[in-house]
């Protein structure tokens, strides 16, 4: 039986660990099995990596590391793509490992491969092959050979952040034979979502905690920039039984020693190789220039000599760094005998990844506290004190994640759980929240950090902030707010709503305010380039003139004519609106809107010659309605029978958002005018907003099928949604700063005077 476990608290946990039998403890690694050990000793904690290698150990295989798959898969894709640049390789070998983590079933991810470039699909249709003929096991198959063996007991699985669709099946089956359970923190599962990892695991649904009253009071005490040091040395003279936690997931030598003091411990891992990597290297490609390219013969005579020259000399990082690429070389030469620049780029990654892992830490006879950062805090004996230290410096808690179009994430999220930062984010909250609601808790917070961070806010906002007195006297710059006092109370009758308006409210409502109400128009009347809205406003433009003059039944774009008018407009704007921009801006800002419109009108013929339309229409105003909802839309494609597809035009996929967004009714504009055409009797055939810039991106566009079906469910709550939004208007007394998420605030015409206040969810 596979069982999800919940626990609330790291002592709940304990007690449910220490309740039960006895079973074998998995974990991800290293760090979180020893934390654990320390916690439960009686229990027995392997890491996953360890655990694996053990029961293909009884099956008599071997799993291959990412650098043995690197360096052999490196010299087959060359034979098959001698031309091609090693950021090709690279990527495709990064997406192949990648998707392996979420099936071994290579026919699954065909909707998948339709996304992708011709040649990036070709090298991973390679990759899997070798890795097949060959019987290779990679890190992803090791997992399903595990279920081949016959000496499993039952298990816990302790610590886990992310899980792969591989490791989930894996888990499926062991659990068909023994217990299987996983124990995962219920407060961050309350906010997870339904395709997060553990939904996989579990059918409860997350369900959101509605509680806002405050869970405690925090000392906080507020930081000069720069001045952590200081005030770190002040702090420990008189709280030196405190660890610190560093509130960053990647903390480095420099931030320990920020805070170094005498009867401390830290652990940090450094670099001692790369300058000798990159040294070895420059030397060889000077080489390499001068013969083009060398044999492995004449390569391994030359890594031998350098070998020889390092040793004599003690140069003993050089030395080792000359081993590895002999290693790589003999590896390499298995399928090439000669040595060029691609191999050169290749070797440099592999070396990399094969060099000594380093660590730096303290050796105190005597320890009194332990500096960590983010990433220690799992599964820790927290019955210390702690002071937690959060700078600008330390970049808080972003983590890299993988954009990937609408339909690459559709595809991938019907097999498997897609890797979520926003999770990441979650488990870094709930162990941070664990420390705060201790009561001898202190946080030092660099000034502006909380005003510049939504994250900090987002975990504080159920504390009430207790100022902490240090004992010492500094200034602090206080942030003046601007615009409270400038705000007047509201309601403010609105005689109608557009799709901007009521979009400028959803995501803020003192944008609102200052957008509709207080209107502040920050760009000066004399600048040296046009605006983004300006530049789209001509491209609408060329695209409706060129329509309007030209017949609609022509297959080709006539070049002269649009050539014609993309002059005749840009110069009208630009004698209308008495710009004088420089010949470099004005060449930019001419190229762009010539090529985006010409990218509008070539998607337009194409879209009428397959739909078989009658006829096109531009800036279509929303008419009388219900609602008082104004605006128009940019294009209506009209099909017969009543039907239309309905365009909106955008610079850029960033301007429209995403189809997510759309969906989940975070972006509202187009629900405005569909609920407008319906209410006229229209019915919409297919809809959504072009990417001026990009033809090839029609992730934004919903064709006739999806069309219908997220209309028929989607229409009635976004109506909702809008009347909402609309009644709220109505309403509303204080115009509070609350963005949705920060990416509202980078077009906010006050964005440079706002606290930013409330958090975002």
């Amino acid at each position: 039986m596979l069982e999800v476990i919940f626990f609330e608290s790291n002592q709940d946990l304990l007690e449910q660990l220490k309740a039960g039998n006895t079973p074998l403890v998995i974990c991800p690694s290293p760090k979180v099995a020893d934390n654990l050990r320390s916690l439960v000793p009686e229990l027995e904690v392997i890491t996953i990596s360890k655990w694996t290698s053990d029961h293909l150990k009884n099956l008599g295989l071997t799993r291959s590391r990412k650098s043995e798959l690197m360096i052999k898969l490196s010299a087959v894709w060359k034979h098959y793509f001698p031309n091609e640049k090693t950021a090709i390789f690279l990527e495709a070998f990064e997406l192949f490992t990648e998707l392996r983590s979420y099936t071994l079933d290579l026919e699954l991810l065909g909707e998948f491969f339709k996304e992708l470039d011709e040649i990036i699909v070709k090298s991973v249709l390679v990759f899997w092959t070798y890795l097949d003929q060959e019987k290779i096991i990679d890190e992803h198959l090791s997992y399903k050979k595990v279920t081949e063996s016959k000496l499993h007991r039952s298990m816990w699985f302790i610590g886990f952040k992310h899980m792969s669709g591989v490791q989930i099946d894996m888990l499926k089956v062991l659990s068909e034979e023994q217990e299987v359970e996983v124990f995962f923190p219920r407060p961050v599962f309350q906010e997870s979502l339904p395709n997060d990892w553990i939904g996989w695991m579990t059918e409860e649904e997350p369900k959101k905690s509605v509680d806002n009253d405050l869970q405690g009071s925090v000392r906080v005490a507020v930081l000069p920039k720069g001045k952590a040091n200081i005030i770190l040395k002040k702090f420990f003279e008189t709280h030196n039984q405190y660890d610190l936690v560093f509130a960053s997931t990647q903390t480095s030598l420099v931030s320990f020693q920020e805070a170094q003091k005498e009867k401390s411990f830290f652990k940090t891992s450094e670099d001692l190789f790369t300058v000798e990597i990159e040294l070895l290297f420059i030397e060889l490609k000077k080489l390499l220039k001068e013969k083009k390219q060398l044999t492995v013969e004449e390569m391994n005579s030359l890594l031998q000599a350098k070998k020889i020259e390092a040793g004599k000399r003690g140069e003993y990082r050089k030395y080792k760094i000359i081993e590895l690429t002999e290693v790589a070389v003999k590896d390499y030469s298995e399928f090439q005998t000669i040595i060029d620049s691609f191999a050169f780029d290749i070797f440099q990654v592999i070396i990399r990844l094969n060099a000594p892992r380093v660590s730096i830490l303290t050796l105190e006879k005597s320890i009194e506290r332990s500096f960590l950062d983010v990433s220690d805090l799992d599964f820790r004996d927290d019955e210390k004190p702690t002071v937690l230290l959060a700078t600008a410096s330390m970049g808080g808690f972003r983590a890299n994640e993988k954009i990937l179009s609408e339909a690459m994430t559709k595809a991938l999220r019907s097999i498997g759980p897609i890797k979520r930062a926003g999770l990441d984010f979650l488990f870094h909250k709930y162990e941070l929240l664990s420390i705060l609601a201790k009561k001898e808790t202190a946080l030092l917070i660099e000034e502006q950090v909380l005003e510049a961070d939504l994250s900090w806010r987002e975990i504080l906002k159920n504390f009430e902030a207790v100022d902490f007195d240090l004992g010492i006297k500094y200034l602090i710059k206080k942030i003046q707010d601007y615009l409270t006092p400038k705000r007047k109370t509201g309601p403010f009758a609105q005689k109608n709503y557009s799709a901007s308006k009521l979009q400028a409210f959803i995501d803020c409502p003192q944008k609102f305010y200052f957008s509709y109400i207080d209107k502040i128009d920050n760009r000066p009347e004399e600048r040296a380039s046009l605006s983004p809205d300006e530049l789209g406003s001509l491209e609408h433009e060329i695209i409706a003139n060129y329509f309007n003059k030209i017949s609609k039944k022509s297959d080709e774009i006539d070049l002269d004519f649009h050539r014609k008018t993309c002059v005749e407009v840009f110069n009208a704007y630009l004698v209308s609106g008495k710009l004088t921009l420089s010949e470099t801006e004005k060449a930019r800002a001419y190229n762009e809107i010539m090529h985006y419109s010409w990218n509008g009108i070539v998607y337009l013929i194409d879209l009428m010659k397959t739909k078989n339309a009658k006829g096109i229409r531009f800036e279509v105003p929303l008419n009388t309605n219900q609602w008082n909802l104004v605006g128009s839309v940019d294009c209506i494609v009209e099909l017969g029978d009543n039907k239309i597809v309905v365009i909106d035009f955008k610079r850029s996929s960033a301007a429209a958002g995403t189809k997510t967004e759309t969906m989940e009714f975070r972006k509202i504009q187009m629900w405005v005018y569909l609920l407008a055409l319906r209410q006229q009797g229209l019915e919409i055939e297919s809809f959504g907003y072009l990417n001026l810039s990009d033809l090839t991106d029609m992730n934004l566009i919903f064709e006739t099928e999806d069309a219908q079906k997220l209309m028929s469910s989607s229409m009635a709550p976004a109506q909702e949604i809008i009347e909402k939004a609309i009644n709220d208007i109505q309403k509303i007394i204080d115009y509070i700063p609350a963005p949705r998420e920060s990416k509202v605030c980078h077009y906010c015409s006050v964005n440079l005077f706002c606290l930013k206040g409330g958090a975002c969810e």
